[in-house]
């Protein structure tokens, strides 16, 4: 099966750097850039999951437990099959991380290593011969130590986003003096 370029991205760095910050990042442009509603709300519950690990990574609970809680609401809408997702599975590791966040039974430092139940085993060899290649180790342990993904959002540039909100702002100033929504 072929799958977008996009999707096998976020399952290297998934899967071989952990970096979910980067997974956020891969996924929220193919997602803005989706024109399909059905597949929209793939990539969107899949920036969820990435986001809720990274939070969980950080000893945000609470930050995780909403974005695996909003994940798990459209899991069951996912098309899971068709990116050759165990959908099943998937849905029963997200229920169970999402009660131990409930149920507070998660120690405070919370963060394992997870990975998604692949089903497509063509999938899952190439991803793994991707990472390979790339020096990456598929299915990578450890990242709670990397400081370079541990607060990677800190890390980066803001001012793109900086700048499209006040031009966002700016617009809707314009809009508003034109008695437009």
């Amino acid at each position: 099966m072929d799958y977008p370029t996009a999707y096998i991205d976020y399952m290297l760095e998934f899967h071989g750097t952990r970096d979910w910050f980067e997974c956020h990042e891969i996924m929220e442009e193919q997602w803005k850039a989706e024109s399909s509603a059905e597949r929209k709300l793939w990539w969107l519950t899949l920036v969820q999951i990435a986001v809720g690990l990274y939070h969980e990574r950080r000893g945000n609970l609470a930050g995780a437990g909403k974005m695996l809680r909003s994940a798990l609401a459209h899991a069951p809408e996912i098309a899971w099959a068709q990116l050759g997702i165990d959908g099943k599975e998937l849905i029963a590791q997200l229920s169970e991380r999402v009660e131990a966040y409930h149920q507070g039974i998660v120690p405070e430092r919370t963060y394992a290593e997870w990975n998604f139940p692949i089903a497509d085993p063509e999938l899952a060899a190439q991803c793994e011969a991707r990472c390979q290649a790339l020096g990456w180790q598929w299915c990578r342990t450890g990242s709670e130590q990397d400081e370079s993904i541990l607060h990677r959002h800190k890390l980066r540039d803001r001012e793109p986003v900086i700048a499209a909100r006040r031009a966002a702002q700016r617009q809707k100033g314009r809009n508003r003096k034109q008695g437009r929504p």
